[in-house]
């Protein structure tokens, strides 16, 4: 009987010693999912890692979930993978490259819009790859800013460096001749600017896109503008004058009924429209330690952004109505792209995770955890890439319906990071093991 004991006693050991190993060893612009992904570093696994090559001429966009797929561009090349294992399912040539592929491509109603260099936006119909039209730009200049859709017309700008001219452009989405496949296409409207527009994405309201501009001076923090048009004609409605380059896109929250932005000089701003006229009201700023150029995320009264302190960065909660500050996580980089938001535990828990990149030399994923009414938090790594796949990185995440998350850097490759089952299997065996082991006990008249 002692021998009976002390094997379930050592059988019990074990299970315990596995489960501490196997801690350490599996550790379109709404940005907010209802997805269960992971919290920790722990529930994380690495679902697979792609490589497109060496350096920003081969650089993959971030990458774009359609369904149980992945667009990604990468050279002159735009990719379709299966999300689950990175395998090519299709590719086909594209008009121009997408030079420093830090902009996905945009997906509406079974079309891609791809932002490409030298002023280019080519769309491909997303089940063939098959080109439907390209438009040129009179200008050219990278293609930095995200393609906004909305009611079958496509808004974006371009950038030439920062004080030359570019342009800011609407199109159609329809494919006017499709009986061509490289056909051009004319703009609907185009506002050329100095300085141009960089990763400066449009909000559209009923009658307006609201966007903004670089000052189109060699400093980022003279003053710029934010702008609003008529969106059919592209005629000017307001102006708002603002410090520092705009270099994210403006947002909308229809729970505070304010737009959202942030400059190159370090502040957020907050501002109303008037939606009969497209004027201006109500500015309000929030200073950050250093540069923002992230677009704001807005959730249960908080506003998320991540921000430059010196070598390293911050993620700020502030209030979204007042822009005042709640409190800060600090970060071992600058978040640079928008952060992610996961509202899958909100409802049982009171709690949602904000997920961001960091453009530091290893590219990290980091998360914060975070509810109303919470005046601290910490930030901790979710994802750290391997040694030889660690780079600089200014990627947005992706989230598939799953909860996996995927994203890219300077690397040249993508990551596909997916929450992982291990511990709960462990867990489970561990409890059928203790409820064995006690059963035999009782039995033995222990």
């Amino acid at each position: 009987m002692k021998k009976i004991v002390s094997f379930l006693l050592a059988v019990l050991m074990l299970i315990s010693v596995v489960c501490v190993f196997g801690t350490a060893v599996s550790e379109s612009r709404k940005n907010i999912f209802s997805y269960p992904m992971p919290i920790t570093s722990r529930q994380t696994a690495q679902r697979f890692t792609k490589s497109f090559g060496s350096g920003y001429k081969n650089a993959p966009t971030p990458p774009l979930v359609v369904g149980n797929t992945l667009i990604v561009l990468s050279g002159k090349t735009i990719y379709k993978l299966d999300s689950e294992k990175g395998k090519v399912l299709a590719k086909a040539s594209m008009y121009s490259s997408v030079g420093f592929a830090t902009t996905s491509p945009t997906y509406y109603g079974g079309v891609i819009y791809a932002p490409l260099d030298n002023g280019v936006v080519q769309a491909f119909n997303y089940k063939t790859l098959e080109s439907l039209w390209i438009y040129q730009d009179a200008l050219g200049g990278q293609a930095l800013c995200p393609i906004t859709y909305d009611s079958g017309y496509l808004y974006t700008g371009f950038w030439r460096g920062e004080e030359n001219y570019a342009n800011y452009v609407c199109l159609t989405a329809k494919d006017e001749n499709t009986k061509k496949t490289n056909e051009k296409k004319s703009p609907v409207w185009v506002r050329k600017n100095k300085g141009g527009y960089y990763w400066a994405g449009a909000a559209i309201s009923k009658s307006f896109a609201v966007f903004g501009c670089d000052n189109g001076k060699s400093d980022g923090t003279s003053t710029s503008r934010i702008i609003s048009v008529n969106k059919k004609t592209g005629k000017l409605a307001g102006t708002l004058s603002v410090k520092g380059d705009i270099r994210s896109a403006v947002t909308y929250s229809a729970d505070t009924g304010r737009y959202y932005v942030s400059s190159k000089a370090g502040y957020v701003y907050q501002f109303k429209m008037n939606e009969s006229t497209g004027a201006f009201s109500s500015l309000r700023s929030f200073k950050a330690p250093g540069e923002v150029t992230a677009t704001p995320v807005i959730y249960a009264g908080r506003l998320y952004v991540g921000a430059q302190n010196g070598q390293k960065g911050q993620l700020l909660v502030l209030d979204a109505s007042t822009l005042k500050k709640i409190y800060h996580a600090d970060v071992d980089g600058y978040p640079q792209s928008a952060v992610t938001v996961c509202n899958a535990y909100y409802k049982d828990s009171g709690k949602i995770y904000v997920y961001a990149t960091l453009n530091n030399n290893v590219g990290s994923v980091v998360v914060l955890e975070d509810s109303v009414g919470q005046k601290s938090g910490k930030a901790t790594v979710l994802y750290k890439p391997g040694e030889n796949k660690r780079q600089y990185c200014v990627s947005p995440i992706s989230v598939a319906s799953d909860g996996t998350l995927f994203y890219k850097n300077d690397s040249g490759y993508i990551f596909a990071v997916e929450k992982s089952d291990h511990f709960n299997v462990i867990n489970e065996f561990l409890i059928k093991m203790i409820t064995l082991y006690e059963s035999i006990m009782k039995s033995l008249g222990f």
